[in-house]
């Protein structure tokens, strides 16, 4: 395969990604088990439907450089998923638990899931352009998110301390900003190896 058809066939990927990215963001914000649940089958629909594609790249006894760079970049793309399907499952415990968050901790997360979206499409546009200012613009998202991850987790940490925070709720919080955190450190790893 040549590089104009695998970086088709990867922004398809990230484009059905961003829905579920959407779903998920919608999901937690409206505590909907229901949109998570469509939002993990999606997922899983994608995994599904690329594998094929993916193993016969993989199994080709002799791959062209596009080929082998694909190959580079394929576990970037799985842990990217295997995070997405955390921060799905972590969203779908908490509605299941019934356990509340407060408004500063839902505001976070909100913001770290739109620095998240911002720079999947990044990397989506630098799939297709190979443009270096997105590039750069992707490694800058991912150091702002993780930035405010800390101030999150720190923030976090006070509210814990001052009983403004459940400790059950505290675990979950913490995955979800871990999950995110994944996502957006696999994202620019992806894009720094394309």
């Amino acid at each position: 395969m040549e590089t104009k058809e695998l970086n088709e066939k990867v922004v398809q990927m990230f484009k059905a990604m961003s829905l579920v990215l959407e779903s998920t963001k919608h999901g937690f914000l409206t505590q909907n088990p229901k949109t998570l649940t469509e939002a993990e089958t999606n997922l899983s629909r994608i995994i599904t439907s690329n594998l094929p594609f993916t193993e016969e790249v993989v199994k080709k006894s002799t791959k062209n450089e596009a080929e082998k760079k694909f190959i580079n970049v394929l576990p970037h793309l799985q842990l990217m998923a295997v995070n997405i399907r955390n921060l799905i499952n972590e969203n779908k415990k908490r509605i299941e638990s019934n356990l509340p968050f407060t408004d500063k901790a839902i505001h976070e997360i909100e913001d770290l899931l739109t620095l998240m979206e911002t720079q999947f499409q990044d990397t989506a546009d630098y799939v297709l352009t190979a443009n270096p200012h997105l590039k750069m613009h992707i490694r800058t998202v991912m150091e702002n998110l993780l930035k405010r991850a800390e101030e999150c987790v720190a923030g976090h940490e006070t509210r814990l301390i001052t009983g403004v925070c459940m400790p059950k709720a505290s675990y979950l919080y913490l995955a979800i900003v871990n999950s995110i955190r994944g996502v957006s450190s696999e994202l620019t790893n992806f894009s720094e190896k394309l």
